[in-house]
């Protein structure tokens, strides 16, 4: 119940243009750090860097660089016009985030050619185009790559 309502919450906010107030999930800046300087996380998350976060809002900010991100290991899904419970098992992501893009983990359902539930990443830029899109890792190699790339983008910033 608590995640449907977390999503329920997430989803509006992005909807109505609402302006719900991010967990911060770095230490503490002695000014806060604009959309531009961050990124930001919703969507399906109970774990960012083996920190369990359910207990939050589900809309988070972060600073740049590679981030681990675990699912539950239930989710809700849209489908027809009500939701579903879709038992997706715990997924991990490794999301290389940029200051400015904001990210989100997503439960789909399909009914073509039969029904099966999809998980994946969104990255998005600040007016929210889809930038780039992230599978579930597969192994130890996909979040040192992760980290590589993050790594070149936050060395080419400074």
């Amino acid at each position: 119940m608590v995640l449907m309502m977390a999503l329920a919450l997430s989803a509006v906010s992005c909807l109505s243009g609402a302006a719900v107030r991010p967990d911060r999930l770095y230490p503490p800046a002695p000014q806060p750090l604009g959309p531009q300087q961050v990124s930001t996380l919703s969507g399906y998350v109970q774990f960012v860097d083996d920190k369990d976060v359910s207990s939050l809002s589900g809309y988070f900010e972060l600073l740049p660089g590679c981030h681990v991100i675990g699912t539950p290991s239930r989710g809700w899904a849209p489908y027809g016009k009500s939701g579903t419970v879709a038992p997706t098992g715990r997924l991990t992501f490794a999301l290389p985030m940029r200051a400015g893009h904001q990210y989100r983990i997503e439960v789909r359902t399909g009914v073509v050619p039969m029904w099966r539930i999809t998980v994946k990443g969104y990255e998005s830029d600040l007016r929210g185009n889809k930038t780039r899109e992230f599978e579930p890792t597969t192994s130890p190699k996909d979040i040192e790559a992760c980290k590589e790339e993050a790594a070149r983008f936050l060395s080419a910033a400074q």
